[in-house]
């Protein structure tokens, strides 16, 4: 297995300190690319580019991020859809060319509504001191919903699938022909009913019916081990179910306390989720790709990027491959 980071732009001097403490890899948002959002799709030569000044610091570029507002009109199941996916499918296309090898789907609907921000009086999400020594933790807690929204209406289970289903019908064909695998981000919070909308990737129930419908080695699943965890499902017979039907293409290395309606994410070495086991397991089914820290904790005069809760996270991860021989 290697040990992947989240750089989100590429920039030099995180690329530098992911060598440093020991990542082999990492991730972009493709947002960082300068005009994607205006376009809707990713050129292939600034994608290269990127990869390149991966590799001058001994890093693989691996993976990219799609990110919501390319996609609006298909998680809100509008007509202006067809247009976006058109560009997704492009994006695919230039990714296969430039050598980046997955593209990671968020399919939330609620989440093109992110730029209104994560108040807790309407989103239930918000960072607070409640780790040890005083450490800031992003939290969820249901009961802190008090001005209910929806603002992408309301979505049946029915619509949402409606919706997912179309998107992956045509962007599979495409990854297959293009080389590059599709990860799959859970619902998070992986409420049945969140914002409006009935989720239906909040379980592994859901990813199972999106990998069936489109049974393909390059649609899969981006495992976040903690929300799956918070969601309350039993995330090491999900690792071997899909690990050993190789549709795992990528680990968020993430710990929680707790379940929906409430929980909070914690260290990795401190949560409900025996890490540990989670890492045994992901060996056993035989997958050797990347496990990435998720969120930061807010460690003391850290910075933004998280430098210090980085080098933390990716230690531990470090050690614990180490201790299981992988």
């Amino acid at each position: 297995m290697k040990i992947g980071v989240r750089t989100h732009d590429g920039a030099e001097d995180r690329l530098r300190y992911a060598q440093q403490i020991g990542a082999q890899g990492g991730s972009i948002w493709l947002s960082a690319l300068p005009g994607y959002e205006e376009k809707g799709y990713a050129d292939v030569e600034p994608m290269a580019r990127l990869r390149e000044r991966f590799e001058a610091h001994g890093l693989e570029l691996n993976a990219a991020g799609l990110g919501a507002q390319v996609i609006k009109n298909q998680l809100l199941g509008r007509p202006e859809r067809d247009r976006e996916i058109e560009n997704v499918c492009k994006t695919i296309r230039n990714m296969g060319e430039a050598g980046i090898p997955i593209l990671i789907i968020d399919q939330r609907i609620t989440y093109w509504a992110q730029g209104a921000g994560y108040r807790p009086e309407q989103t239930g999400s918000a960072w607070l001191p409640l780790g040890r020594g005083g450490v800031k933790l992003h939290s969820f807690d249901a009961s802190r919903i008090t001005e209910p929204d929806a603002p992408a209406g309301e979505v049946s289970s029915e619509e949402a699938w409606e919706r997912t289903l179309y998107l992956y019908e045509r962007i599979v064909p495409v990854a297959e022909e293009a080389k590059v695998k599709l990860a799959t981000h859970p619902d998070d919070p992986p409420m049945p009913y969140y914002r409006g909308v009935h989720q239906v990737l909040n379980r592994f129930e859901g990813f199972r019916r999106l990998t069936e419908t489109f049974d393909s080695p390059y649609n899969g699943l981006l495992l976040c081990l903690g929300t799956m965890q918070e969601a309350g499902e039993d995330v090491l017979e999900g690792i071997r179910y899909f690990g050993r039907r190789k549709r795992i293409f990528y680990v968020h290395y993430r710990n929680v306390r707790g379940k929906v309606p409430k929980y909070e994410e914690v260290f990795q070495d401190e949560g409900d989720l025996d890490m540990v086991a989670a890492m045994r397991a992901l060996k056993e089914v035989g997958f050797a790709d990347w496990v990435v820290n998720d969120h930061n904790p807010g460690l003391m005069d850290d910075t933004p990027w998280g430098h210090r809760s980085l080098a933390w996270q990716v230690g531990y991860i470090r050690g614990v491959l180490q201790a299981i021989g992988a």
